[in-house]
């Protein structure tokens, strides 16, 4: 049996052909080297043997021989394992770097290396009360009017501390809900990805239908799966549509064809779907903390099919639950599924202490948002553990409402100490007090004289002091006063002073003067600060290992392409010299004869 005349040519002509796409395929990539997002192509081949068996009358002489090379494909160069690696990792990066950004807000009047704030102020209290204990200063309206003026000060910083932290929470909020702001919000930004990656996969799907990869679409789909793992975590799966089958009964799925008896025997030319999951974690059963998960994304499956919203059954979202721009704290979030057939969707609500993500920008949001135990555990006067000052023991620092709290008890503290002291020291030895001898008041209160209810947002000097109907207490009592011994004029400035170097705060579970508990509240956002600094870098260093070990995959490589354009160059160099002697063969043959 003599092999075909032409078979060569053909061989050599699927060589040519070969090479050709291969080299347009380099092209490809060195056009889009820069383009954000796309992924290395390049061409599978696969070698063209012979379908039929050998004929049994077959000279034995003869050997088999292929028929060239068949372009099969072109396909990405992708890593599932490094994209779920570096969307995991993605997270984490991203829950460090916005909890840094929020500490750096609280950092710019809290940190006092930096610049002189409450701590400073409290020094300047103390100096002024020093300078008074001479009795004939105590009256002096000079010496007077600057412990008031510094006294001010001190309220005034507290005042702009809380409004410092009230404009965080509310910043932090926009961070989740951008209604009505000129950015939109995480929940505006997963909602809008969410429905994006629906779309892609629908899209996707009728391509490879018609034969078409999509590969295109497809780096569009990952842009936005490594976007959306910023926010919360998920995990991208690829699954098969499934049907079910009455004979036998049974599910089946459509990337396979099955016989009469219902096995599998071969692949389908039906796609994949990609499925999107989100993943939390839930310890609300008090069974220790289950993972759940509950899937956004559905492949393309009833994608074109919508609700009455406009919103495709293949995708799910999520919503506000609890919380406004007014009343930020413990702001919580809904998720739902996507749409079942002929079933609920999935959802799910986040709480800060039992639902909540391993990961992401938005639970690091919700944890700056949380509620702190600070102000009811010191009030309590009990045994504070400083793990309940956290909403979540896997908080990584401290809530915006924690440093609220501390400052509200050195508001409340201070405001209550300076007014017994006064009162004593305007109590005369018949035990009569005179009613204008309020210093510090809740400046919210009506008529100005009001010191209950006080925080470090409302708290202010009384207006009697600063008209001039209130002043610092001469009348002694350190020593018992009485009609014999009233002691000494400068008892209150005294006990004032003492009361500045006493341990009068509750800090933990030991006791602090004002200064040194101010001291500790910005070590403890220098500490935050520091951990998630430090856990930012180790994740940031991870993050960019795997990313550069995807790009070493999936990036596009100057010097591999060229050296990819010289072998493809080659090769078909080789196969047109191939065709040129299969030619000169052939005439050799035909001249035979003449």
């Amino acid at each position: 049996m003599v092999r075909a005349t032409f078979s060569g040519f053909d061989t050599a002509l699927s060589a040519l052909r070969m090479n050709q796409k291969k080299l347009d395929v380099v092209g490809h990539n060195l056009a889009n080297m820069n383009t954000e997002g796309y992924t290395r192509q390049e061409l599978k081949t696969s070698s063209i043997n012979y379908e039929n068996p050998t004929s049994f009358y077959m000279n034995s002489n003869d050997v088999n021989v292929g028929f060239g090379v068949a372009m099969d494909e072109v396909r990405q160069l992708r890593d599932q394992f490094l994209d779920g690696q570096y969307r995991t990792q993605n997270g984490k990066s991203s829950y460090n770097e916005s909890i840094g950004e929020s500490l750096k807000s609280l950092s710019l009047f809290l940190d006092e290396t930096k610049v002189n704030g409450i701590r400073s102020s409290f020094d300047d209290i103390q100096r002024s009360l020093t300078n008074m204990q001479d009795p004939s200063k105590v009256q002096d309206p000079v010496y007077e009017g600057e412990l008031m003026s510094r006294v001010q000060a001190m309220t005034t910083l507290m005042n702009s501390a809380a409004e410092s932290i009230h404009q965080a929470e509310k910043n932090e909020f926009h961070k989740i809900d951008g209604t009505n702001t000129s950015e939109n919000g995480a929940i505006q930004k997963i909602n809008s990805l969410v429905s994006d990656i629906g779309d892609l996969n629908n899209r996707i799907k009728k391509n490879q239908l018609l034969g078409n990869p999509a590969l295109e679409l497809q780096d569009q789909r990952n842009l936005k799966l490594d976007e959306l793992s910023k926010y919360v975590p998920i995990e991208v799966e690829h699954f098969s549509e499934e049907y079910s089958s009455p004979t036998p009964p049974t599910t089946r799925y459509r990337i396979y064809n099955y016989d009469s008896a219902g096995n599998v025997k071969g692949r389908s030319d039906w796609p994949e779907d990609v499925r999107v999951n989100l993943v939390y974690r839930d310890s609300s059963a008090g069974n220790g903390t289950e993972v759940k998960k509950i899937t956004l994304v559905n492949g393309a499956i009833d994608a074109d099919l919508q609700d009455a919203s406009g919103k495709h059954n293949n995708v799910g979202k999520v919503e506000l639950a609890a919380g406004s721009i007014d009343a930020p704290l413990n702001t919580k979030l809904k998720f739902t599924g996507f749409q079942k057939r002929g079933a609920a969707a999935d959802t799910f609500t986040t709480d800060t202490k039992d639902v909540r993500f391993s990961s992401g920008s938005v639970q690091a949001s919700l944890d700056m948002l949380s509620t702190s135990d600070v102000r009811a555990l010191v009030r309590g006067g009990g045994t504070i553990n400083l793990a309940d000052l956290k909403a979540s023991n896997e908080m990584n620092s401290y809530s915006y409402d924690f440093y609220m709290g501390k400052l509200d008890l050195l508001a409340e503290t201070f405001t209550k100490n300076m007014n017994e002291v006064n009162k004593k020291g305007n109590t005369n030895y018949a035990g009569v007090t005179n009613p204008n001898h309020v210093l510090m008041i809740n400046k919210d209160n009506a008529g100005g004289n009001d010191p209950s209810n006080v925080t470090a947002a409302n708290i202010g000097i009384s207006r009697g002091w600063v008209n001039g109907t209130t002043h610092i207490g001469t009348n002694g009592f350190r020593n018992g006063a009485s009609a014999t011994n009233r002691g000494d004029t400068t008892d209150t400035v005294l006990e004032m002073l003492e009361q500045m170097t006493s341990p009068m705060m509750k800090m933990n579970n030991t006791k602090t003067n004002y200064a040194d508990y101010m001291n500790n509240v910005s070590t403890t956002l220098a500490t935050d600060s520091y951990a998630n600094k430090n856990a930012q870098e180790i994740n940031k260093a991870v993050l960019e290992g795997i990313n550069n070990s995807r790009d070493q995959l999936s990036g596009v490589s100057l010097d591999e392409e060229a050296a990819n354009m010289m072998t493809y160059s080659s090769s078909y160099n080789a196969a047109a010299r191939l065709m040129t002697t299969l030619n000169d063969t052939l005439e050799t043959l035909l001249a035979i004869g003449r």
